[in-house]
């Protein structure tokens, strides 16, 4: 068994396709993409950031800082943010364990003089890789590692009246294998400088997710209002104010009116209109509520919960 680790890097792709799904209600599923913002905003105008190696250097990794920052700039340079890496550290202390912060004359002389509009600025890097092994109920051996890393930051930017922000992150990630000799077990996990390695570019990795958008591929869900539905037709060929206008029509009774109001909820949040996918999902929820049938009181609680989701987007 390969060692597996609790990290997972998945590109992912624009999606669109439908599927059926059968459930109470006869029902499409379609995937979309959403964007969530980052969860570690920089104010407008910033572009030039300069990721600033500040630490000591660790003494079973001298060059562990620059992997950090390198795969950090390597990570936003698909972003808005324009990275630079200035891998000289300014820290002069002898100890890992000791930060010496930067002070708020020196980080503008630093984006002064390399031109930068906010400084990320590594001050700590601790790595801590953990090996265990030991014997099962079933006659094999289970082996693992477990690597802690832990980064202290500090933003910098130009104009900023709070001047300093500190940024500190603690993860861990896992390897594990399963063998039928302890020696099968350990062989298959990565070597400690190894792990060190992974944990170096992972923080680097972690920072710069935080200041990207975040997309995410969800699930939604329209209903199928039978082989002359037209708007799913329009639907299925991206012919979205189309699908809109067709199940806008009067369908003849209250059920298909509560599943076309639905389908105009998605619609609507796939053309980005939430505000009105709102208006839509809560259309469907009267319209369910007022059928009161067992499954409409599912249907009902269904788009409560989506149009919670749609709300949330809102807020972001």
């Amino acid at each position: 068994m390969a060692y597996s680790q609790t990290v997972n890097r998945t590109a992912l792709g624009c999606l669109l396709l439908l599927l059926p799904l059968m459930v109470t209600a006869q029902q499409w599923r379609t995937s979309l993409e959403i964007s969530h913002p980052a969860a570690l905003r920089l104010p407008d105008g910033v572009q030039q950031v300069m990721l600033v190696n500040n630490t000591v250097a660790h003494p079973d990794a001298p060059r562990g800082a620059f992997f950090t920052l390198m795969a950090a700039s390597e990570m936003l340079e698909g972003s808005d943010y324009i990275p630079s890496v200035l891998e000289t550290s300014q820290n002069r202390s002898a100890s890992i364990y000791v930060k010496q912060l930067l002070t708020n004359e020196r980080a503008d002389s630093l984006m002064l003089t390399y031109e930068s509009d906010a400084l990320l600025v590594l001050n700590q890097e601790i790595v801590h890789p953990l090996r265990e092994s030991y014997a099962t109920d079933n006659d094999t051996y289970y082996a693992y590692v477990q690597g802690i890393v832990a980064t202290h930051w500090t933003l910098f930017y130009r104009d900023d009246a709070l001047r300093a922000r500190t940024l500190i992150f603690t993860d861990t990630l896992y390897w594990e294998n399963e063998a039928e000799t302890i020696e099968a077990a350990l062989s298959a996990l990565p070597e400690t400088e190894d792990v060190q390695s992974e944990l170096f570019i992972y923080a680097g990795e972690h920072l710069a997710q935080r200041l990207m958008p975040r997309i995410e591929t969800v699930d939604r869900y329209l209903y199928d209002l039978g082989k002359d539905d037209a708007g799913m037709q329009y639907f299925v060929r991206q012919q979205w104010e189309e699908a809109i206008r067709a199940w806008m029509a009067p369908q003849g009774k209250k059920k298909q009116e509560a599943y076309a109001a639905a389908n105009c909820a998605v619609t609507y949040e796939i053309i980005g209109d939430l505000p009105v996918a709102c208006s839509y999902a809560g259309r469907a929820i009267a319209l369910f509520d007022d059928l009161r049938g067992a499954d409409d009181r599912q249907q009902a609680a269904n788009m409560r919960y989506y149009l919670e989701l749609l709300q949330a987007r809102m807020a972001e």
